[in-house]
């Protein structure tokens, strides 16, 4: 799986993921506030409520919850925020409906009580929060839902609790939605199937590209995931240039590109060097993609010898400007990143048995929005 977007400050967390207990320098009371947010942690009610009465003195109602909100920590996470890591239900059902204090409260990196919670598994306080009017839609400072953190984290529960709780399966992070994500983790064909079964639209590709779920699903190599996008009506030969059937050639999965051709895709698309899927197979010297494809590829004129080891011969026999190509695929995917900020990155040309590889392959990266050096 692509690495994790932080939920909280790595700061504010020790080795054991436990809060650091870092004392906020600008309270007028620091050792209490501290004492106040480790008994939210450890779930001490009876603590809770004498501090709730300390830090309150006398204040009711929106004052008393503007008070208690303000009680924070050194990187600044507050009450309800530490209840919900340390997952007390009675805490934040005390802070939320005695105390009124803010469901979506934000922290440091914009995540919410929920986002906490979604973070620590617990999938009780997540339908707490859901239940008290949490906002399925609110980004971190990152810009992603509950839903792509939760996708991306592979918490297939809370994925279907937050559907369920109406969260939008098509909300888009950074250009790319929770099916995007689920497709590019790969082995997440779980999560894949319920976005798909709560409706998710898998004809929606990343913001500025023609990647959908299927071609970025063909990229990953996750033959589970092509066929369950394929049995939900995805179009098998996409919407752009770069194919599925041709990603498949450029990654090199025997599987899905005998899935694709079964399913009817075209083997005659040209990508966008006017290369068609048998040509790409064959520049890579995968003979058996070759022999896939070829029943299903209509002759091509600048082969002579129309024939598995023809086309080999052929491809090989063409000098590669492959440095001309390699920048190209490097300028693609850095434009596309700059400009929208999108999930997107491009696997650049390799040598496979000292044959030119075209492996140009839109992914989705990972939840930090950033792209692989290439």
């Amino acid at each position: 799986m692509a690495p994790q977007t932080p939920i909280i400050p790595p700061a504010a967390l020790d080795g054991d993921g436990l809060p650091s207990w870092k004392p906020n320098p600008f309270s007028a009371d620091p050792t209490f506030d501290m004492g106040f947010l480790k008994a939210a942690f450890d779930g001490d009610l009876r603590l809770v409520k004498r501090g709730g009465e300390g830090a309150g003195r006398g204040a009711e109602g929106r004052r008393l919850a503007e008070k208690l909100g303000a009680v924070r920590d050194g990187i600044c996470i507050g009450l309800l925020h530490m209840a919900a890591l340390g997952g007390s239900l009675p805490v934040c059902r005390y802070l939320v409906e005695d105390i009124r204090l803010d469901v979506d409260d934000v922290g440091p990196m914009g995540e919410t009580p929920l986002t906490c919670a979604i973070s620590r598994q617990n999938a009780y306080l997540v339908c707490y929060f859901l239940d008290h009017g949490a906002d399925t839609e609110k980004l971190n400072s990152e810009g992603y839902t509950p839903l792509h953190f939760a996708t991306n984290q592979g918490y297939v529960d809370i994925v279907e609790l937050l559907l369920s709780k109406g969260a939008n399966p098509d909300g888009l992070s950074h250009g790319g939605t929770a099916l995007h994500v689920a497709a590019n983790n790969g082995h997440d064909d779980i999560i894949v199937k319920v976005l798909l079964d709560h409706h998710a639209d898998h004809k929606i590709a990343l913001s500025g590209t023609d990647s959908t779920a299927l071609v970025i699903a063909t990229a990953a190599c996750s033959l589970k995931c092509v066929k369950l996008l394929l049995e939900a009506g995805a179009d098998v030969d996409g919407i752009g240039k770069d194919t599925p059937l041709i990603i498949a050639a450029l990654a090199g999965s025997t599987d899905i590109l005998k899935c694709l051709v079964l399913a009817g895709a075209d083997a005659n698309d040209i990508d966008s060097y006017g290369h068609t899927p048998i040509e790409i197979a064959a520049r890579s010297g995968m003979r058996e993609h070759v022999k896939i494809l070829f029943p299903v590829t209509s002759r091509i004129p600048k082969v002579r010898d129309w024939s598995v080891d023809g086309i080999i011969g052929n491809v090989k026999s063409v000098p590669s400007s492959k440095k001309t190509m390699l920048a190209s695929a490097k300028s693609k995917a850095h434009e596309a990143f700059k400009n929208g900020k999108h999930l997107i990155a491009a696997r650049i040309y390799g040598e496979v048995h000292s044959c030119i590889l075209l492996v140009l392959v839109y992914g989705l990266i990972d939840c930090l929005g950033q792209v692989e050096r290439l």
